[in-house]
């Protein structure tokens, strides 16, 4: 535990300076218990909007307020819940927002207990179901900012003046010349290329010129 204070305790427990302890292997909670929390400054994400974000139901319905285009869709654990709602194709995601695993396309009645079985962690959790009726598209996007154009460019834009995630893996599905928002990931570090650090570095330099807050 680091515990963050301005006041001088007095206490038998070990000490070791916040540097130490980042490096550390033991990873555990920081107590803060300082007398005066003005200091706090905001952050780039939020807290409300990282949860948010990360969870596709409440994505989508906060996006949907926001005006970003969104589909029908259903949050459940049974397969014939989901079978009575859509027809074939549907895509399905996972609601735990600790899974990277993306989506699933399920064709078929086999298909899709794969999935949401794969998906739920085996029934443990729901499942995020929307009919499929176009093409799924997936693209980095880093402050708004992706490589692809039109009306998925200004989702990604759109995402970000609503969301503030500053890096993310968007899906979309293209229906003819429509573009919906389906889910938000995160990517991982691995995913990142040199051509994506440039992308971010310019982000940061944009939001430093802009007078907003950056932290972490």
């Amino acid at each position: 535990m680091l515990v963050v204070s301005n006041i001088d305790l007095t206490t038998d427990l070990p000490v070791m300076s916040p540097s130490t302890f980042l490096e550390s292997p033991i990873k555990d909670f920081t107590l803060n218990i300082n007398n005066d929390y003005r200091y706090l400054n905001p952050v780039i994400p939020s807290s409300e909007n990282a949860i948010d974000a990360y969870r596709v139901p409440i994505l989508l319905l906060r996006a949907s307020k926001g005006g970003i285009p969104t589909l029908p869709y259903l949050v459940t654990g049974s397969v014939r819940q989901i079978m009575s709602e859509f027809d074939f194709p549907v895509v399905v995601f996972a609601v735990n927002p600790f899974s990277y695993e993306g989506f699933k396309v399920a064709k078929n009645r086999s298909a899709l207990y794969r999935a949401v079985k794969s998906l739920s962690m085996h029934y443990k959790f729901d499942v995020f179901v929307q009919p499929l009726k176009g093409e799924m598209v997936s693209f980095k996007s880093f402050f708004g900012k992706c490589e692809m154009g039109g009306k998925t460019r200004k989702i990604s834009e759109k995402v970000y003046e609503v969301f503030k995630i500053p890096i993310c893996e968007l899906h979309v599905q293209n229906i003819e010349k429509d573009v919906f928002l389906c889910a938000l990931q995160p990517l991982r570090k691995e995913e990142i290329s040199l051509a994506d650090l440039e992308m971010i570095c310019g982000g940061i330099s944009q939001i430093s010129k802009d007078g907003e807050f950056l932290v972490g």
